[in-house]
């Protein structure tokens, strides 16, 4: 059982965590602004900073701007000699890897497509993308890894994906660790993604958000309370597989009218090109939906789909805001205002308030980032890096 006590070395820690955050996600650049934004005192704001600069952690940079005269602020940023990290997104048709500032700035990436590959083929993949990226590097401090799911956080593994080639039960964490010797934080791509939105993204500012990611599966991210939702197994939440047709489709989880069937690219496109007779990509046929009324059709039923599976959801959580990520950022407005519109006419509480529909800021890159923040969020939490 984890322990609910904490000592004061701890509340140092997170205190320092904290003020990295605020810096490294443009919350606050002064003293003066984290004093105010974390209620902590001048006096400890000041030893923290001085610290932090003393650690190569911070940097002061140059003066503020202020129209009060008085003394002239110093703004503080990132040091370069910052340590880094990297993220790692596994995917069904690629794998991915950033090297990442802990601003969130890519300063390196590669990526090497897979197919019809089984589970030691993965590892050698994954072995290989590390190694390069992680070549000449002795200042990165912890890997973030996200991968499509069902997954299990807790036990650091792949469990059963569909349409993977058969891949199942890969222990992500521990053949990276076996071979790197780096902490190693793992989680699902579309909680991964959520948890970049909230740091850097579109999701900024909000304690309740649903994120829904459209690619060759369906599937979803939870913010509630400004915390990523996860049962104590470890296992995060899927929204493909919420029926929105009892009497429908078949899935391959056993279940009827899963709005994945429905709503996964594979299937729309081949619906689209069927019912068109074009032979275009995703991101092609939404920029055709404005004058194309089979598009229109398709990209409709779509979304009233998706809102079928999203209000329930909504009902349950009370989510502010609902981010669109992966290929569903290709929609054109006017399918985001229509989800929209059909959620807040179709909830149950909160009338005076309306529930948001975004775009992902990072779009298809959502979960790579995601991934390289799940490797700076325990830094921001003050559970890394810092010593007592």
């Amino acid at each position: 059982m984890e322990k609910a006590g904490k000592n004061r070395s701890d509340y140092k820690k997170v205190n320092r965590g904290l003020v990295m955050k605020m810096i490294a996600t443009g919350q606050c650049s002064t003293r003066a602004d984290l004093t105010r934004s974390t209620g902590l005192s001048k006096m400890a704001i000041s030893n923290i900073v001085t610290e932090l600069i003393r650690q190569h952690l911070l940097v002061e940079t140059e003066a503020a701007r202020v129209e009060e005269l008085g003394r002239t602020p110093v703004r503080l940023g990132l040091s370069p000699e910052a340590p880094k990290v990297v993220g790692l997104l596994i995917d069904r048709d690629r794998c991915e890897a950033v090297l990442c500032s802990l601003d969130l700035k890519v300063l390196r990436r590669e990526t090497v497509t897979m197919e019809n590959m089984t589970g030691p083929q993965l590892t050698g993949l994954i072995y290989q993308l590390l190694d390069t990226i992680l070549f000449g590097r002795v200042d990165v401090v912890a890997i973030g890894a996200a991968s499509i799911g069902p997954i299990s956080a807790r036990a650091g593994k792949i469990l059963r994906p569909f349409y993977f080639y058969g891949i199942h039960d890969v222990e992500v964490v521990r053949i990276i660790q076996e071979r790197y010797h780096l902490p190693v934080y793992f989680d699902h791509d579309n909680q991964s993604a959520i948890l970049a939105e909230s740091l850097f993204g579109s999701g900024r500012g909000y304690n309740d958000v649903l994120y829904v990611g459209v690619s060759q599966g369906v599937g979803c991210g939870i913010l509630s309370d400004g915390q990523l939702y996860c049962n104590r197994r470890g296992l995060p939440p899927e929204l493909g597989h919420v029926s929105v047709d009892l009497k429908g489709r078949s899935c391959g989880c056993g279940n009827r009218g899963c709005v994945e069937t429905y709503l996964r690219t594979p299937e729309l496109l081949k619906k689209l090109r069927y019912h068109t007779g074009k032979y275009y990509t995703y991101e092609g046929f939404c920029a055709l939906a404005e004058g194309d009324e089979r598009v229109d059709s398709i990209l409709t039923d779509a979304v009233m789909r998706l809102s079928n599976a999203v209000i329930s959801i909504v009902n349950i959580l009370n989510s502010e805001l609902i981010l669109l990520g992966n290929d569903s950022t290709f929609w054109p407005d006017r399918y985001l205002t229509m989800l929209e519109d059909e959620v807040n006419r179709r909830r149950f509480v909160d009338w005076d308030e309306r529930i948001l529909v975004k775009r992902s800021y990072f779009m298809r890159d959502a979960g790579l980032m995601g991934a390289a923040c799940n490797a700076i969020s325990p830094i921001f939490l003050g559970e890394l890096l810092f010593e007592p």
